[in-house]
C-alpha cells in the first residue's frame, strides 16, 4: 500500500475500525522518510494528523507567528509547527506547535531523522471534538514525562476559550478566555487570547 492510499484508508470513517494498528517498530519505519503527512500512534493505532480544518489551521498558524515574533530568529529558543515530539519510551507524537530552547534540536549533525524535538519547553494542541480526548488523556500524560516540558497549551477552536497548564503549578488547569492575555512564564513570552483568534472567531 502506497502512502497516498495508507493516507486515505487511515482518515476513512466507513472504516470498521477507525485508525490502523500497527507495531512501534512499523511506525518508526513509516515516519522514517520526510513526507508532507504526520502519524500519531495511539493505543497501538496510526493516525493521520494531516488535513485539520481551517480554523485548526489558521489557530495554530497565528500562535506560531505570534510566538515567532517574540522569539526572534537568532535563537536559542525556536516555534515549530507540527513536528514531532521525542516522548520518553514512547513513539514520537505530533505538536500543533512547540518551543524548544536546546540547540541540539537545531543541529542538523545531532538531531535524528526523522526531525523530533528532544527538549520540548512549551507545547500546543488545537483541539476540536474529535481530538479532545486524546490531547487531554493521553497525549498530555505523555508530554507530562517529557523533562523539559514546562507548559501545555490547549486550544479551543469553538470559542474563545485556551487552557494553560504549568509543570511548576503540578499541572493544574488555568483558564483564559476573550480579553486576557497569557503570561508564558518562564520563557518571557505573553499571549493575547484575542490576538490569537482574531479572524477566527
Amino acid at each position: 500500500m502506497n502512502r497516498d492510499n495508507f493516507g486515505q484508508l487511515i482518515n476513512d470513517p466507513d472504516a470498521p475500525l477507525y485508525g490502523i494498528p500497527m507495531s512501534r517498530s512499523d511506525f518508526e519505519r513509516l515516519i522514517s522518510e520526510e513526507t508532507e503527512y504526520r502519524y500519531e500512534r495511539i493505543g497501538g493505532r496510526v493516525y493521520n494528523m494531516t488535513g485539520s480544518s481551517p480554523k485548526h489551521s489558521t489557530l495554530a498558524g497565528q500562535i506560531e507567528f505570534l510566538l515567532k515574533s517574540q522569539l526572534g530568529t537568532r535563537g536559542p529558543c525556536r516555534v515549530h509547527r507540527e513536528q514531532y515530539v521525542a516522548v520518553p519510551g514512547e513513539t514520537p507524537l505530533c505538536s500543533d506547535a512547540v518551543i524548544t530552547c536546546d540547540p541540539g534540536d537545531w543541529d542538523e549533525d545531532k538531531i535524528s531523522k526523522p526531525f523530533r524535538i528532544q527538549s520540548p519547553r512549551l507545547i500546543v494542541e488545537v483541539f476540536s471534538p474529535g481530538t479532545e480526548k486524546r490531547d487531554r488523556g493521553y497525549k498530555f500524560a505523555r508530554y507530562q514525562t517529557c523533562p523539559t516540558l514546562e507548559i501545555y497549551m490547549l486550544v479551543s477552536q469553538y470559542e474563545r476559550l485556551i487552557e494553560i497548564y504549568r509543570r511548576a503549578n503540578n499541572w493544574q488547569q488555568e483558564i483564559f478566555t476573550a480579553g486576557q492575555t497569557i503570561s508564558l512564564v518562564p520563557l518571557d513570552l505573553a499571549l493575547s487570547v484575542d490576538e490569537i483568534y482574531e479572524g477566527v472567531l
